[in-house]
């Protein structure tokens, strides 16, 4: 960034030099276009300084001190290159009205001495100034009214368009002895908006005096137009408040003040002027919305305008909005840019009545996890008995969407359709049963536990704020769930034959069924979000799915047809042990285990999901 900007100041350095001539001969020309130097020589050494001094802001991107070097060595001693940065500075400060008009008087002075490069240079940025600068035409049916836009007074009518920024202004035109009409107008780049002012005659009128302290004569400023001069300005004017100041060569003049005018009665108002070393642009959002600095209320929209340097008190306030203030600090010889937009009040009822019932869509997804009581079966009823060494609680994940149609402003119906998924393991003890009733305990035993499948709900829900909904939601449906398990361990016991015995150690792992239920589910939720545009709103959320599975008895792939000796049960989970060779001393010496059952075991109980999510909300 540094070495391109310091070859930028070495070339316009350079450019500044040859055009020198070039200047001498359009001063030729038109002999009035600079003051008459002393010596030019010394105007035309400082004028380089400050040009100079200008790249040197550039570099730190200082472009309101640069673009008054700049125009400061544009009056010592015009060149082209002054003018050009005049012109780039105006626009990094987004002054495009003013950039352009730079731009035709760079053309106008110094047209015809611009190289082919640099002129195509100059014609992009007045085309591209011209896409974001309009016109606003100002007619009034009392010729000779005033014509302020933006507190900025433009003459008086009939007056030819002016160029403003596109965007929202505010024009307000007024004559002595007549209401004030005031409106907005929304500019489009390139285009002309036209604003036609119909003047009442003032039935109630009060005067207003005013007088400069010290006797100077300053122009007497009312609500934004040149109304008069001090020492002593007496006009009529329409009862109730109004904005005065004072204003002055250079910068000399006075904040603003309000007087209050009475019917049939003379207000007088005695002020001092200043010097007004600061300058700030308050531009609101809506444009509508009233601006205040130090207590006085200066009308409504965009306002411009000098203050003295130190802190101020700036207020905005909009019907329907939340008031904004902030003290703002101005620095000497600085030119401050506050932009503001107002949130919405939703508690005002103009949002209310504005309300429109409307559809929308959501998509959301996140994790899930069930971290008290995990499945609630069986088996996370024996690791609370203790019987577990090791045990992770069900995670998994939800996604899904849903859409909702918003009858009265906040409440909602829903419906929504998702996937769940949910998975525990432990490691924990277990004693199955051999035949004759033999035990086989092990302490290693591995049981995994598994949920997944799609379910559907409907809900109803409730929104509060609109910058940041507060999203309260309630609702319920069905899950068809897919259960598997899964099991294996080491199991040892000891069985006899005879007067011996034989110490029997397998492992095992039996083969289970898998299982469809259906399972009821309650899921109240509460979510906080962000609106990122009118219609598109990001959230997060937590819901607590209330998992209600009916009686799922684990059973074996196979065990409708397979039964124990011993118990007969439908259903039991069970596995022929292999045969031991060699167990035993005398007789068969082979040890013959025959089948294990383990015990009857549900796979659910009632289950509490935790689900946080994020989501993406669409209004149609």
């Amino acid at each position: 960034m540094s070495l391109s900007i310091l070859r930028w100041q070495r070339h316009l350095l350079v450019a500044w030099c040859v055009s020198y001539p070039a200047t001498l001969l359009a001063q030729a020309a038109a002999p009035d276009a600079a003051t008459a130097p002393d010596d030019p020589e010394k105007r035309k050494e400082e004028a380089k300084v400050r040009f100079q001094r200008g790249l040197e802001l550039v570099q730190n991107e200082s472009w309101d001190a640069a673009l008054a070097e700049f125009l400061a060595s544009r009056k010592l001693f015009p060149t082209r290159v002054a003018l050009k940065n005049a012109a780039l500075s105006l626009r990094q400060l987004k002054r495009y009205v003013e950039a352009l008009a730079m731009y035709n008087e760079l053309l106008t002075s110094f047209g015809a001495t611009i190289p082919p490069e640099e002129r195509k240079t100059i014609d992009d940025a007045i085309t591209q100034l011209k896409q974001t600068v309009g016109e606003v035409l100002v007619e009034s049916d009392q010729p000779g009214s005033i014509v302020v836009i933006d507190g900025q007074q433009q003459g008086t009518t009939p007056l030819p368009a002016v160029g403003v920024n596109a965007g929202t202004h505010t024009v307000r035109i007024s004559k002595e002895g007549y209401e004030a009409f005031e409106a907005q107008v929304l500019v489009a780049g390139g285009q002309r908006e036209t604003v036609k002012g119909k003047l009442k005659a003032l039935s109630t009128i009060g005067r207003l005096v005013v007088r400069e302290s010290a006797g100077k004569t300053l122009d007497v400023v009312v609500d934004g137009a040149v109304v008069g001069k001090t020492p002593r300005y007496e006009g009529v004017l329409a009862v109730g408040p109004h904005t005065v100041f004072l204003r002055g060569e250079g910068n000399v003049g006075t904040a603003p003040s309000q007087a209050s005018v009475k019917e049939n009665q003379a207000t007088t108002l005695t002020l001092s002027a200043v010097e007004l070393d600061s300058e700030i642009r308050i531009e609101p959002v809506p444009a509508n919305a009233s601006v205040f600095v130090d207590g006085v209320q200066l009308g409504n929209g965009v306002w411009e305008g000098r203050l003295q340097s130190g802190q101020h008190q700036v207020e905005i306030a909009g019907d329907g909005f939340v008031a904004y203030r902030k003290i703002q600090t101005l620095q000497k010889g600085k030119r401050e840019l506050l932009k503001v937009t107002l949130e919405r009040d939703l508690s005002n009822p103009m949002w209310q009545a504005g309300f429109v019932p409307h559809l929308y869509a959501e998509a959301f997804g996140g994790a899930a996890l069930a971290p008290i009581g995990g499945f609630g079966g069986s088996a996370d009823k024996a690791c609370g008995d203790g019987d577990c060494s090791s045990k992770s609680f069900p995670l998994g994940f939800v996604a899904g969407a849903r859409g909702g149609y918003q009858f009265v402003k906040g409440f909602s119906v829903e419906l929504g359709v998702g996937f769940m998924f949910m998975g525990e393991k432990m490691t924990r003890e277990l004693t199955a049963t051999g035949e004759n009733e033999v035990p086989y305990s092990s302490k290693d035993y591995d049981d995994e536990t598994r949920l997944a499948g799609p379910f559907a709900e409907i809900s109803a829900a409730y929104q509060l704020l609109d910058k940041t909904p507060l999203t309260f939601r309630v609702g319920g449906g069905v899950l068809r769930g897919k259960a598997t398990f899964k099991n294996g361990g080491t199991f040892e016991g000891v069985i006899t034959q005879g007067d011996e015995s034989a110490d029997i150690s397998q492992k095992v792992e039996i083969a289970e069924s898998s299982k469809t239920i259906i399972v009821p589910f309650a899921a109240p939720e509460v979510r906080f979000g962000y609106r990122v545009s009118k219609k598109f709103i990001l959230d997060f959320g937590v819901a607590f799915f209330i998992l209600l599975p009916p009686e799922t008895i684990r059973t074996g792939k196979g065990s409708d047809s397979t039964f124990s000796p011993i118990n007969k049960e439908e259903g039991q989970r069970q596995v022929a042990l292999r045969p031991v060779p060699n167990a035993f001393n005398e007789g068969d010496t082979t040890a013959r285990p025959g089948i294990m059952s383990l015990p009857r075991e549900d796979g659910f109980g009632v289950v509490l999901a935790i689900v946080p999510t994020i989501a993406a909300h669409f209004d149609f």
